[in-house]
């Protein structure tokens, strides 16, 4: 279990700070969008915080509910093929499959860089957070469904698992933004 932890710790740790990093990106390149239905990289920094702030509300939850149940005598157990789960969620960071966001998760457009880098601060703190009140297992005592590529039911270390994927999906978008920004002003 220490194993999951830790694997869950770094691609918390490895995605954030990757996001972290294009706030330092030319505005020109942040606001870059190659087509009028696509988005820029800020909409795509701005969709992140939107999609872990629903995320959350259930990891949330769901904690709370884990360490009630440790406190009542649940155990942990642990299934053989618990970390199978975990290469199914790693699909969801590549562009494999399409998913059909709901309209909640759309960027605006309306907040600021230091206001998206500040809330994606305080989604960070709050992951790390939940992972260190489950460092024994708890988070392995509540699943919750997940729709997204038919995954099923996710325990909590699951759950923030597929948070970091969908922070990587949307890297590799923005890593794609920035290519075309930079062979289009090639061309100009």
């Amino acid at each position: 279990m220490r194993n999951v932890i830790q694997v869950v710790r770094e691609a918390l740790l490895t995605n954030f700070r990757e996001l972290d990093q294009w706030f330092e990106k030319d505005p020109a390149v942040l606001d870059f969008k190659p087509e009028a239905d696509q988005w820029s990289i800020r909409e795509v920094l701005e969709h992140i915080t939107l999609t872990n702030y629903f995320l959350l509300l259930i990891i949330n939850k769901a904690t709370r509910r884990a360490l009630d149940r440790k406190r009542n005598g649940h155990t942990v157990v642990v299934p053989a093929d618990y970390e199978d789960k975990f290469a199914q969620i790693d699909v969801i960071s590549s562009k494999s499959f399409g998913w059909v966001r709901p309209e909640h998760m759309e960027p605006e457009g309306l907040k600021s860089l230091a206001e998206i880098k500040a809330t994606l601060k305080q989604q960070y703190a709050q992951c790390w957070y939940n992972v260190s009140l489950l460092k024994n297992g708890e988070g392995t005592l509540v699943f919750t469904n997940m729709s997204v590529n038919h995954l099923g039911k996710l325990d909590i270390y699951q759950y923030i698992y597929f948070l970091t994927k969908h922070i990587e999906r949307h890297i590799h978008q923005m890593q794609r933004l920035e290519k075309q920004f930079e062979e289009d002003a090639v061309f100009i």
